[in-house]
């Protein structure tokens, strides 16, 4: 007799838990029909943690990246003469590339004090702004420096072909020795600027 009785104790742990296992199942099963979305819960988070990962990624903005070098060609006295030399630096923003070249080329030149403070281009005719202290007054080797300088600067822009220096609005006849009332012609990279004497058998 107490055989049959461990026997149907065991008996009835078993069905027990069957039948857990069945409600368990079935409560499973019920609450993914309520709940649809609960079923895809799981594969979802693996979809949206990669996009969130890639969607939060910095991009580098082109227009922020770093600006590349100057083309432009600083000029510098180099055996007693005006000659293109180191490599520009690249316009602080906010600044034409034509100002800043000239004023490091004032710089190179030991120009102390004078400021190009900008530049009106039409029809290939420039015509620089300085504050006053470009009328500072030159020996002839300086000022010849300056102009051709300031020449040789202002070639490397295409659309400049001659300048004037301007002062508080007005146009600088001289820096005094020489003529600056007819506008300079620019001096392109490559260009003599020694003139050739007219033959007076072959004007």
């Amino acid at each position: 007799m107490p055989k049959r009785t461990s026997n149907s104790s065991s008996g009835k742990g078993v069905l027990a838990i069957l039948m857990l296992t069945v409600f368990g199942a079935g409560g499973l099963a019920a609450y993914v029909r309520l709940n649809p979305a609960a079923a895809h819960v799981q594969v979802q988070d693996r979809q949206t943690h990669p996009d969130v990962s890639i969607s939060t990624k910095p991009v580098a903005d082109p227009e922020q990246a770093p600006t590349a070098s100057s083309d432009l060609l600083v000029p510098v006295v180099a055996e007693n003469d005006v000659k293109l030399g180191k490599a520009a630096q690249v316009p602080q923003e906010g600044v034409r590339p034509e100002v800043s070249l000239i004023n490091e080329t004032l710089a190179s030149l030991k120009v102390e004090g004078a400021r190009a403070i900008g530049i009106d281009v039409q029809d290939r005719h420039a015509v620089v702004s300085f504050t006053p202290e470009i009328e500072q007054g030159y020996g002839t080797i300086e000022e010849g420096y300056l102009i051709k300088g300031l020449s040789i600067a202002l070639g490397q822009f295409k659309d400049i072909d001659k300048f004037q220096i301007a002062v508080n609005g007005k146009i600088v006849d001289s820096l005094g020795n020489i003529d600056l009332a007819t506008p300079v012609e620019v001096i392109r990279e490559g260009q003599s600027t020694t003139k050739k004497k007219k033959s007076p058998i072959n004007p």
